[in-house]
């Protein structure tokens, strides 16, 4: 989530904005996906904040906070509901749209199997030799494998999306959701990785000891040390200068 203004700035950020941008048009105060947390001017003493879809306009909550009743603190876990809420419908909606093209992908799956819809709810909800009869994936499966194959999601929603209004707007969710997807795997792989290697380190400790090499020159001193550790079995060192 994009937080524009914080919560205990709102009533600030209205008196700075009354008088200039408020005048012509409203400002999102919290971005997530679709949706904003947008604040309009009501009069010079009040503003509203709406809980509303930017693509299709859909509102979902609203408040009107008058700035002579309250104190920041007071708007702060009002505005903090809102940005819950936002969320909550953010996640389902997300939810819904993968579920959605999941279903699809589940379709294209049984046509290949040769198998109808009816008979294979009919198998599955009789357990009907469910164990040998074969079964779509797991969501869980979907959203892991076949759904973070672009093109293969992009080529489901072609054949199976209604108009060409719905397939523009699935396509354009499921190739901005694989890309947030692959980045949060692979900062989450990337967090795992750093975090084993600090794990490592702080069970190792490394010592120090002083060692005198006789020798014609420090080249010469350097390749006898060398060649002494060499000889041992196991072990990490580090020959400085």
């Amino acid at each position: 989530m994009f937080t524009y203004i914080k919560p205990e700035f709102m009533i600030h950020a209205f008196c700075q904005q009354r008088d200039t941008t408020l005048l012509e048009r409203s400002i999102c105060v919290a971005r997530l996906g679709d949706f904003g947390v947008m604040m309009e001017k009501v009069n010079d003493e009040a503003f509203s904040l709406s809980l509303e879809n930017v693509s299709d306009g859909a509102m979902y909550a609203g408040k009107i906070f008058n700035i002579k009743n309250l104190k920041a603190e007071d708007v702060t876990p009002i505005v903090e509901s809102l940005f819950r809420q936002m969320q909550v419908i953010n996640e389902k909606e997300t939810f819904d749209k993968r579920e959605t093209i999941w279903k699809w992908y589940a379709l294209s799956w049984l046509d290949s199997q040769d198998i109808s819809p009816d008979e294979y709810l009919d198998n599955r909800l009789g357990h009907i030799g469910a164990d040998d009869y074969p079964h779509w994936k797991s969501f869980e499966e979907y959203i892991s494998q076949d759904y973070l194959s672009v093109a293969q999601t992009m080529d489901i929603i072609s054949r199976y999306a209604g108009d060409d209004e719905e397939k523009e707007k699935f396509k354009k969710f499921a190739a901005k959701d694989i890309v947030e997807i692959r980045q949060r795997h692979s900062l989450e792989a990337m967090q795992e990785e750093f975090a084993a290697r600090t794990e490592g380190y702080e069970t190792k400790k490394t010592y120090g000891f002083g060692i005198e090499v006789v020798a014609d020159s420090r080249m010469e001193a350097r390749e006898k040390l060398e060649a002494l550790l060499k000889d041992t079995l196991e072990g990490e060192f580090i020959i400085r200068g």
